[in-house]
C-alpha cells in the first residue's frame, strides 16, 4: 500500500512540476517575444534576410535519389541535410537576442565545412586507391572516433605522425569491434585506417587547415587571412573570453536576459553570411551536380539583397574555366 501511495505522490508532484515548468517557459517566451518585436521594428530588412536563410535551403537539396544517397554518405552532404534544422536555430537565436548561442552554432558549421574538405579528402584518397570506391558515413564515423583517440594519445610528433602508434590504436579498435570480420578483412581495414590516420593534415589546427582547404579547392590563398579571421571571431565567441566580457560591459542586461543588441545582431548576421559562403563553396566542390542550384541561390542573394558570396563565386568561376578547357 505504501508503495502505491508513494507512486501517487510522485505522480502528483511531477504534475505540479510540469505545470510550473510550462508556466515558467511561457513567461520566458514572452521575454523572447519582446526581443523579436524590437528586432523586427529596428531591422526589418535584416529580419527578412534571416528568414530567407531558412528558405534558401530547399533550393540546394538534390532532386534525385542517387545524389541524395551520396550526400548522406559525405560530410558536406550530412551538413546539407542538417542545414535546415541548423538555419532554423541560428535564425531563431539571432531574432531572440541569443547571439552567442547563434555564433556557437555557426562555428559548428564552419568547422564542419573545413573537415568536409580536408578530412574527407584524407579518407577518400586512401579508400579509393585501395578499394576503388568511396566510403560510407559508417566508415567516416569510425575514422572520426579513432582520430579523436589518436589526438588524445598525441600520435603527432615533431618529426611527423607516429605511424606505429596509430597502428596500435587501430589494431586495438579492430580487435574490439571487428569480431565478425575475417582475418583478411581485418588486415585490410588495419592497413587502410592506419594510412588515413597517419595523414599529417588531420593533426593541424582548424586555423591551419584553412590553407589546406584552399589548396584542395584551387582557390587563391588571398582568401586565407579572411577565413582565419572569421574562425578566430567564431571561436572568440565560443570561449569564455574578452569578447564575452566586453559585450557584457557594453550591455550588462545581456548577463541576465535576452535583449536586443544592435552590435551583436549585426555581428551575428555578418558571420552567418561568411560561414555560409564557405559552406556553399565546399558543397559545390563536393557535388558539382549542385553547382547550378548554388549559383542560383548566390545570384538570388545578389539581386534581392545586394549580398555577394565572394568565395563561392570565385570557385564557381574556377569550375566554369575547367569545363571550357
Amino acid at each position: 500500500m505504501r508503495s502505491l501511495i508513494d507512486r501517487i505522490r510522485l505522480w502528483l508532484c511531477s504534475r505540479r512540476e510540469h505545470a510550473a515548468l510550462e508556466k515558467y517557459y511561457k513567461i520566458y517566451d514572452s521575454i523572447l517575444s519582446e526581443v523579436r518585436e524590437e528586432t523586427f521594428k529596428k531591422f526589418p530588412v535584416e529580419t527578412r534576410i534571416l528568414i530567407e536563410f531558412i528558405n534558401s535551403w530547399a533550393d540546394l537539396i538534390p532532386q534525385n535519389r542517387e545524389l541524395m544517397l551520396k550526400a548522406a554518405n559525405s560530410l558536406s552532404g550530412v551538413l546539407l541535410l542538417y542545414l535546415w534544422k541548423l538555419s532554423n536555430w541560428v535564425t531563431y537565436e539571432i531574432l531572440n537576442g541569443r547571439y552567442f548561442e547563434a555564433i556557437r552554432n555557426l562555428r559548428f558549421l564552419f568547422e564542419g565545412s573545413v573537415f568536409a574538405v580536408v578530412i574527407e579528402d584524407a579518407i577518400e584518397r586512401v579508400v579509393y586507391e585501395k578499394w576503388g570506391t568511396l566510403s560510407g558515413i559508417g566508415l567516416k564515423t569510425e575514422i572520426f572516433k579513432l582520430w579523436s583517440e589518436c589526438r588524445q594519445k598525441k600520435v603527432k610528433r615533431k618529426r611527423g605522425v607516429d605511424v606505429n602508434k596509430v597502428r596500435e590504436i587501430v589494431a586495438s579498435f579492430i580487435d574490439k569491434h571487428g569480431a565478425k570480420l575475417s582475418e583478411d578483412k581485418k588486415r585490410k581495414y588495419l592497413e587502410v585506417y592506419t594510412q588515413i590516420l597517419s595523414d599529417r593534415r588531420l593533426y593541424l589546427s582548424v586555423h591551419n587547415m584553412v590553407d589546406e582547404v584552399l589548396k584542395l579547392l584551387n582557390i587563391n590563398q588571398d582568401f586565407s587571412e579572411k577565413l582565419k579571421c572569421i574562425w578566430h571571431e567564431l571561436s572568440a565567441h565560443l570561449h569564455f573570453s574578452h569578447v564575452f566580457l566586453e559585450a557584457i560591459l557594453d550591455n550588462p542586461e545581456l548577463l541576465l536576459l535576452e535583449v536586443m543588441d544592435p552590435k551583436l545582431f549585426k555581428k551575428s548576421l555578418d558571420l552567418y553570411f561568411e560561414t555560409l559562403d564557405l559552406y556553399y563553396t565546399v558543397l559545390a566542390w563536393r557535388f558539382p551536380q549542385l553547382k547550378e542550384n548554388i549559383r542560383k541561390v548566390v545570384e538570388w542573394w545578389e539581386q534581392n539583397f545586394n549580398k555577394s558570396f565572394n568565395l563561392t563565386k570565385t570557385f564557381l568561376k574556377y569550375m566554369e574555366a575547367l569545363e571550357e578547357k
